[in-house]
């Protein structure tokens, strides 16, 4: 009987050293953790430099047409309560250089003559084409036969009664058909295709022969089908004119063809996403000084007056142009009220030409 006692008292006493040597162990392990966790906070593994392996880049083809934020006066009214905090560098993707070939003008004839026009086009450049469409010399087709950007315009300035002919049920019936239209005769890529998409309500002004924002759907003569491309590393990708699109499509309610997509503009840059360099960003406290010291392009002024232009809204972006460039680079966006937009490089200066 009493060596069953004893048995009884070393077992309760192994187990109550065994689960005291767990949580020590359990203890140990917590603290190794967390000495661990806190000289990673404390010494953080040094970030690579950038590498700028472009070398100076060419700074981003802003519109010729407009002005520089020299004579404006600014305040900054966002949630921080000053610039905030963005990232010291970024990529910078090579664009696709395209080049002429021994195909190349036998290709354009051949998109052309899918799309009606059967005549020899006028040679604008050796590189550039037009053609005329031979059954309505209102419809024209302007081409670069080297990167296959287009313009196809039917001019409703002479014939603006296609904007008449029934009602535009809806903007997304509008988007619906452009997608499938152009989808189905191969005229935009996939990227394209696939990029954001967004419609404006248009009303056609019969004296001065030009578009200006319609109010409501029911005085809708037209919409404007814009073609974004997708997001890139998180941050948007910017056309020269903002919240209108480099491709897009003017969309009628009229049953021709060619009178229900009257323009269709197709500008395409093709970015190398396997080729790219990373690059020194100036930070948002050094744009918003150089938005103040004129230094930023205003991309639309708005309804502002240019002594007191309050901004919102401070972000990175990339930039694609109308122009061809090589390089697809980071800008910093400045949104403010009244549809006040204005565009800075965000490259460092010192890797700009």
């Amino acid at each position: 009987m009493g060596s069953l006692t004893e048995i009884s008292v070393v077992t309760r006493k192994s187990i109550i050293f065994i689960t005291i040597a767990v949580i020590i162990l359990i203890l140990i392990r917590l603290s190794i953790k967390v000495g661990i966790d806190y000289w990673k906070a404390t010494h953080p593994v040094p970030i690579p430099p950038p590498n700028v392996f472009f070398g100076k880049i060419p700074s981003p083809k802003f519109p010729q047409s407009a002005t520089t934020s020299s004579n404006l006066k600014f305040t900054l009214e966002n949630i921080e309560g000053r610039p905030p905090e963005t990232t010291s560098a970024g990529r910078v993707y090579a664009i696709i250089q395209k080049t002429p070939t021994i195909l190349s003008s036998q290709r354009a004839k051949a998109f052309a003559s899918k799309l009606g026009f059967k005549n020899e086009p006028e040679i604008i450049s050796p590189t550039y084409y037009k053609f005329i469409n031979d059954q309505d010399k209102l419809l024209t087709l302007e081409i670069d036969i080297v990167t296959m950007n287009f313009k196809l315009k039917y001019d409703y300035t002479k014939n603006p009664q296609i904007f008449y002919q029934g009602n535009i049920r809806s903007k997304d019936q509008a988007i619906n058909d452009v997608k499938s239209y152009v989808g189905n005769n191969g005229l935009f890529d996939s990227f394209t295709l696939n990029g954001k998409i967004t419609g404006d309500l248009l009303k056609f002004d019969m004296a001065t022969k030009t578009f200006s924002p319609a109010s409501s759907l029911s005085n809708t003569d037209a919409i404007r089908v814009n073609f974004f491309r997708s997001d890139l590393d998180g941050l948007k990708v910017l056309p020269p004119k903002f919240n209108k699109s480099l491709t897009y499509v003017i969309y009628s309610a009229a049953s021709s063809n060619n009178w229900k997509y009257p323009e269709i503009i197709y500008t395409y840059w093709p970015i190398d996403y396997s080729s790219f360099a990373t690059y020194p960003l100036r930070s948002a406290t050094t744009a918003w000084q150089n938005l103040i010291d004129g230094e930023a392009t205003i991309i639309d002024m708005g309804r502002n007056n240019p002594d007191n232009i309050i901004i919102r809204n401070i972000y990175l972006a990339y930039y694609d142009s109308e122009e061809p460039q090589l390089y697809l680079q980071p800008i910093f966006v400045f949104e403010g009220d009244n549809n006040f937009v204005a565009y800075l490089p965000a490259v460092d200066n010192q890797w700009l030409d």
